[in-house]
This record gives structure tokens, C-alpha cells and sequence, in this order.
């Protein structure tokens, strides 16, 4: 009885302690489900607080921008150049431009402004008031006169909140005055109330007096309401209790609602406004945390039941036996379950990390790898390019075909762009229609090609479905760590940058440094833009007349080349040459002079037209050319011209580059009965060892020497050096450049009588130059 007892006792303390273990166990699973539910939830929550601040700062920076590139491309118009030039008041009729903004842009209310250099109100958009000086109530104005540079700020004036911009504006280096754009703030709220976050944006009270023309009503205890359509439940409640809102530090919660501030600084850095947000908690999607959390429920059941049967064990089966039993099949039960628990961690975190529909990874799994790079590239000093990719019309092509035909097409261009890299690039898909590429072992030369391969991959048809589909590339690139040196300045620099490519026409690339972009741009722009010209046979020669001044007779031409382009109209040499010359260009280009000027010239011989020697420019490249002869003369005996009539440009640089080769080349020339002449002489280096050595027939004073005659008495000499020397060589002369007559008495004086310049007439189409032949013969 007396073990009976003892076991009995023994047996209702198991049980009293097995009780008591139920009740902790249950109540610390309870603290500690609850525990990370809300740690969860409240990290949710300042995501989406985060998403709100990037967005907000995104949108205010790309408008702010915006208002910039508009004042800046004002500061060029002639128009405005010209106001300010006279100080004579005229419409510029700039409403009309803010009118296009409104239809075409977000921009819905811009308004514009021309000021003097003085300080005065030479044209307002908005009213035809002018000629007040804005000196003693803009300090602003006051400022930039005094140091004119270019002013971007966000400021609050007598009617509103508004973005400003303020440029400078320059004729040949002389400052004329500022051109001035302001645009209303209230587009911010609107783009983020359409993205689904209310919002009321306060203007600070200090700025109460200033906002004198602002209706009463639109101020709530001093601080001014400037935005529309506010919900008044929202705004009723933060009538109660204002500062808290104004002080919030990251979010706060209540009556069911996310609120969050933004505050932004004026150009002193001092708090401008702030932006009041407020999100319904129901709108907020935590359902991931609701099933992570119905899984660690599941989890701590499971074990509450297997301890319950332990425990069950404990009281009716035999208490060493049973702990061998359980031992062993609880070791059993646990190592499945870690098999399988391990397995679908393992399933789990590649579906966190990767993208569902092209098994890309995730933004989670890119930020990780750039935390990477970027931790090794502090360490080694190294480069690392973030590119932004958006494919360009695919909202387009979802909204007319629908989403499985969308969701192929990005299944298709996954492959496109993992064929254009190498198996260790890091591709990510962030979303919708956006990508994501890190390279932390190229230079910008093998980043350009990398891009270059991923546009001309994009070039070909997608065929989904039977139907044929065409789509490209807008692509941002940022640098670390000139761009950036976290992971969400370079990505957000990388997705600025795709913007500035969605805005300069789509299918392209632009770097966050605009010095660079532009320069890749304009340049991948050219080198299209030359191909199609020569398809297309937009050159054309343009010829200038050089003219006997004494005898007052044609003795020359010069042919020039021009590009016609269909939407840029004509094109000067100086634009494209350069490059055409850099890139090989350049060789079609002069091939097409020679023969459109032989064959140009040849038919006005047989209208009975004279025009002398027809002078052509021979290039760097075609005097190192071992072809050149032999395609001169196959180009004159097509043509069937007279090497009589022509005459060859060489500039002495380019002679100077290999003056014994030069020396063969030219001598080729001469043989052929073809005239040879030195253009701008006295600008380069050449030696007169080599001068007297060369088989030249003429030497051509440059403009450089004759633009400030007869008032340069340097100028003067120097010509008068060069006519002597040619006299001396037996070389004809001929001055070019020449726009005055005093510059043409002077040259006559001296003893040059050939004149090229636009004293009588400048380069002339081919139409305008057969009517000038003509009218000069006949006067």
C-alpha cells in the first residue's frame, strides 16, 4: 500500500507537472506566435513606409528635373534672346507652350518668366504686365544677377507651393539675363493619391504671411493646405491633433489607418512642408504573414501533441521502456521531418529568391548579390554597372493580346537577353516588365557591348501564339561608386537613367553621368544616321565661288559638302566629318564628292557655263590611302572631266602628319595634270624645306589671318608675308573668308587679287550657283 502510495503520489506529480508544462507551453508558444506576427506586420508596414518616401522624393526629384531641362532649353530660344537684347516688350507666346505641357505632360499648371539683366520683368507668361523690377521683393533674382548660375529649388510665393528654375542666359558669352519656370507642386499629391497613397501636403506656418493670396479657408491652424481633394475624415482627424502628425518619426498607426510624414527642405536645408500620408491598414497586403504564421501554428501543435502522447506514455506504459521506444521513433519521426522541412526550406527560399514565370532571380536575390559586389568592391577599389532594363511598348502589346501572350513574350526576351551574357552575369526580373544586370568586372567599353548585343538581339520579331510581335530595350545604367554607393541610390540612379532613355525616344541606353550618355548617344545616333544618308543620297555639293577681284571674273570653285537631313534640314561638314573621318566614313563620303563635282561642273561646260578650276578637298585618309590614285583617276575617266579643270585641296596638317609620303601622293597628282593647292596656310607646322620641295600651283591665306584686316596690323603682316612668299615661290595666292570691303581693298592692296568669301557670295546648291555663273557673266 505503502508503494501504492508513493506511486500514486509520484504519478499525480507527473501529472500536476505535466499539466503545468501544457499551460507554460501553450501560453509561451501563444507570447511567441503573437511576438513575431507583429514584428512581421510592423516590418510590412515600413515597406510600405519606405515605398511612400522613395516614390514621393522619386516624383518630386523627376518633375523638379523636368522644370530644369524646360528652362534650360529656353535659355537657347532666339526668340527670348531677342526680347532681351532690345529690352522691347513682345508675346512670346509661352501660355501656348504651357498649354502643350498641360496635353502632353503632366505638367498642368507652368508658368514663365524673362528677366533682364537688371533685374526687370521683361515678359510674364501669365499677364502682359512688364518692365517692374523684381530686385526689391525677389532675393532670389538679386542673387543669381549677381552670380548668374543655374537655380533649381521648390519655394513658396504669394499664391502656392511651386517647383522654380531659374538659367542664365548667354549670347556669345555675354550675359543677356534669366529665363524663369514655375510650375504648380500639387501634380506630386495627385500621382501619389492615382498610386493609391491619400495624402495632404502642409506648408509650414511660418509661411502664412507670405502666402497672401491664398484663400483663408485653405489653412488649418496656420499651416497651409496645398493640395486638392482631401478626405475629410483624414483631415478631420489631424485637425485634433496636428503636431503629432507634423512630428511623425517613420509611421504611426490608428483608427485603421498607416500614417507616415515626408517632409521637405528648402534650399537652406530648413523644413519647407510636409506631406501627410495616411493608407488603409485593410489595403495592406499581409496575407504572406498570415500563412507563415497559420505554418508556425501548425508547427507548434504538432509538437504539443507529441509531447502529450509522451506524457501519455509516461503515466500508462512502462516508464523506461516507453523513453526507449519513443527515443527511437521520435529520432526516426525527427530526421524525416528535417528532410522534409530541409526540402521545402530549400523550395521555399528558391521561390522567395527567384521569379515565378522565368525562374530569374527576384529583386530579394539581386540586392543580396549587389550587397555583395559592393562590400568587394570597397575592399578592391573596383567598378560596378547596375543596368535598368524596361521593355519598351509591352503594356501595349498585354492590353491588345492579354496577359498570357504578355507573360510568353517575357518568357521569350529572358532568352534573348541570357544568350547576350555570359553564364556568371547576374540577370534579375524586378517585376512586370523590368530587369535588372550587375557586371562588377567590365569597363564602360564592355558594358557599351554588352548593351549594344542586348539591342540588336531585340531587333528580330518575337512570334507567340502565330502572332508577330516587336518590342525593345529602354536601359538606365548607373556606376559605383560614382552614381552611387548603396544599393538603392544605384538602383534608383540605374532606373532615373531608363527614364531619361524612355524620354529621348526609347530603344537606347543612358547613363546616369549625362556627360557620358550623351556622348555614347550621339554617337551610336551618328553612326545610324551617316548609314542612312549614304543609302539615301542625302549629300549633296554645294559650291563657293572664288573670284578674280580686279578683273571681276570667275576663276574657281570650291566644292563643298553638305548633308541634307529630313528632319535636321542642312548639315554643316563640321558636324560629321570628324567622325566620318574616325570611323571610315569618310571614304564614300569624298568618293561621292569627287564624282557628283566632275560630273556637276561637266554639264555646266556643256551649257556653255565657265566656272575655272574646280577645287576639291582631299582628307587625311585619302592621302594615306595606297587606293586614292587609282580611284581618282577611274572617277575622271567615267566622268570624262579634264584634269585641267581641277584643283586639290590639302591642308599643311595634314601634309605635316607624313610629309615624304605626302610628297609621293601629291607628285601622282601633279603628273595627272591636276592643279594642287595648300588651304589654310600658315595655321599648321610645315616647314619651308618641305614647302619649296612640294609640287604645288597655290597657296590659300586662311581666315584666321583676314577676319581683322586692315585693322590688325599683325594680320597685315603676316598676309603680306605669305603673298611674298608665294610671289617669291612662283605659287598662285587666294585669300578666303573674306566678308567686308575693306577687307577685300586691303587684300587687293597688298597684291591678292583671288578672293573666295562671302563678300561675294557663300557656298550655293548647285541651282543657285548655275544662277550666279550666270548673272556674274552677264553684269
Amino acid at each position: 500500500m505503502l508503494l501504492e502510495g508513493s506511486y500514486m503520489k509520484l504519478n499525480n506529480k507527473i501529472i500536476f507537472l505535466g499539466f503545468l508544462f501544457m499551460f507554460l507551453y501553450i501560453y509561451a508558444a501563444f507570447v511567441y506566435i503573437e511576438y513575431v506576427e507583429t514584428r512581421q506586420i510592423h516590418e510590412k508596414y515600413r515597406e510600405t513606409v519606405q515605398k511612400i518616401h522613395y516614390e514621393v522624393n522619386t516624383l518630386i526629384a523627376e518633375k523638379q528635373e523636368a522644370i530644369l531641362l524646360i528652362s534650360l532649353s529656353l535659355s537657347e530660344n532666339d526668340k527670348i534672346k531677342k526680347l532681351l537684347k532690345s529690352h522691347t516688350y513682345s508675346d512670346l507666346h509661352l501660355n501656348t507652350f504651357s498649354q502643350k505641357l498641360k496635353e502632353y505632360s503632366s505638367l498642368e499648371s507652368t508658368w514663365f518668366q524673362v528677366l533682364s539683366s537688371d533685374g526687370k520683368s521683361l515678359y510674364r507668361s501669365w499677364t502682359s504686365v512688364h518692365g517692374d523690377t523684381l530686385l526689391d521683393v525677389r532675393k532670389d533674382i538679386e542673387k543669381i544677377l549677381h552670380k548668374p548660375e543655374v537655380f533649381s529649388s521648390i519655394s513658396v510665393g504669394k499664391f502656392d507651393m511651386t517647383f522654380k528654375s531659374i538659367v542664365p542666359i548667354y549670347q556669345e558669352k555675354h550675359f543677356l539675363g534669366l529665363v524663369e519656370t514655375i510650375a504648380k507642386f500639387n501634380s506630386i499629391s495627385k500621382k501619389m493619391r492615382a498610386s493609391g497613397f491619400n495624402n495632404i501636403l502642409l506648408v509650414e506656418s511660418k509661411y502664412q504671411q507670405q502666402l497672401s493670396r491664398v484663400e483663408k479657408t485653405r489653412f488649418l491652424q496656420g499651416y497651409y493646405i496645398a493640395t486638392q481633394n482631401i478626405d475629410r475624415s483624414v483631415l478631420e482627424q489631424l485637425h485634433h491633433n496636428l503636431q503629432k502628425y507634423l512630428h511623425i518619426q517613420g509611421y504611426i498607426v490608428e483608427n485603421n489607418q498607416l500614417f507616415t510624414r515626408v517632409q521637405i527642405k528648402d534650399v537652406n536645408g530648413e523644413g519647407m512642408a510636409n506631406f501627410i500620408f495616411s493608407l488603409p491598414i485593410e489595403s495592406i497586403d499581409i496575407s504572406e504573414i498570415k500563412n507563415q504564421m497559420i505554418t508556425l501554428i501548425s508547427i507548434f501543435v504538432l509538437l504539443f501533441v507529441v509531447i502529450a502522447v509522451v506524457f501519455y506514455y509516461i503515466y500508462f506504459v512502462n516508464y523506461k521502456q516507453f523513453l526507449l521506444e519513443q527515443k527511437e521513433l521520435l529520432q526516426e519521426h525527427v530526421n524525416k521531418k528535417t528532410e522534409e522541412l530541409q526540402t521545402k526550406s530549400e523550395a521555399l527560399k528558391y521561390q522567395a529568391e527567384h521569379d515565378a514565370l522565368t525562374n530569374l532571380p527576384n529583386r530579394m536575390l539581386v540586392m543580396n548579390r549587389l550587397k555583395k559586389f559592393l562590400k568587394d568592391a570597397q575592399e578592391d577599389k573596383s567598378q560596378i554597372f547596375v543596368l535598368f532594363l524596361d521593355l519598351d511598348r509591352f503594356k501595349e502589346i498585354n492590353d491588345t493580346y492579354g496577359h498570357e501572350v504578355g507573360d510568353k513574350l517575357l518568357k521569350e526576351v529572358t532568352k534573348r537577353l541570357q544568350m547576350s551574357l555570359r553564364k556568371k552575369d547576374t540577370i534579375a526580373r524586378l517585376g512586370g516588365d523590368e530587369f535588372i544586370l550587375l557586371f562588377n568586372d567590365l569597363d564602360e567599353e564592355g558594358v557599351l557591348k554588352v548593351i549594344e548585343k542586348i539591342i540588336q538581339s531585340m531587333e528580330h520579331e518575337f512570334t507567340i501564339d502565330g502572332i508577330e510581335l516587336y518590342t525593345t530595350f529602354s536601359i538606365g545604367v548607373s556606376r559605383y561608386p560614382e552614381d552611387g554607393k548603396s544599393c538603392d541610390d544605384l538602383l534608383r540612379n540605374a532606373d532615373t537613367a531608363m527614364y531619361k532613355a524612355k524620354e529621348n525616344g526609347k530603344n537606347n541606353y543612358y547613363f546616369y553621368n549625362a556627360q557620358m550618355t550623351q556622348a555614347a548617344f550621339e554617337r551610336m545616333q551618328l553612326d545610324k544616321e551617316l548609314r542612312k544618308a549614304l543609302e539615301n543620297r542625302e549629300f549633296q555639293a554645294y559650291f563657293q565661288p572664288k573670284i578674280d577681284a580686279k578683273r571681276n571674273k570667275i576663276i574657281g570653285l570650291e566644292a563643298l559638302v553638305r548633308w541634307s537631313h529630313p528632319t535636321k534640314g542642312l548639315i554643316y561638314p563640321d558636324s560629321f566629318i570628324p567622325f566620318a573621318e574616325e570611323t571610315g566614313f569618310i571614304d564614300k563620303i569624298d568618293n561621292f564628292m569627287m564624282r557628283t563635282t566632275m560630273e556637276q561642273v561637266l554639264a555646266w561646260q556643256k551649257k556653255g557655263i565657265e566656272c575655272g578650276k574646280v577645287s576639291i578637298n582631299l582628307s587625311s585618309r585619302q592621302l594615306t590611302s595606297k587606293t586614292y590614285i587609282t580611284e581618282l583617276k577611274e572617277v575622271i575617266e567615267s566622268v570624262g572631266f579634264s584634269t585641267e579643270s581641277l584643283e586639290i585641296e590639302i591642308t599643311e596638317t595634314h601634309i605635316m602628319l607624313d610629309p615624304e609620303y605626302a610628297m609621293e601622293v601629291l607628285s601622282e597628282i601633279r603628273k595627272l595634270g591636276i592643279s594642287i593647292s595648300i588651304d589654310d596656310f600658315g595655321t599648321g607646322y610645315s616647314s619651308l624645306a618641305y614647302l619649296k620641295k612640294l609640287p604645288i600651283t597655290k597657296l590659300k591665306i586662311d581666315r584666321s589671318f583676314v577676319m581683322d584686316l586692315p585693322e590688325d596690323k599683325d594680320d597685315v603682316a603676316i598676309v603680306r608675308t605669305i603673298i611674298s612668299l608665294a610671289k617669291n615661290l612662283d605659287l598662285d595666292i587666294i585669300a578666303e573668308g573674306v566678308e567686308s570691303r575693306e577687307q577685300l581693298q586691303c587684300l587687293l592692296d597688298e597684291g591678292c587679287e583671288a578672293i573666295q568669301g562671302y563678300y561675294f557670295s557663300k557656298p550655293l546648291s548647285k541651282e543657285l550657283c548655275e544662277e550666279f555663273l550666270v548673272n556674274f557673266e552677264t553684269s
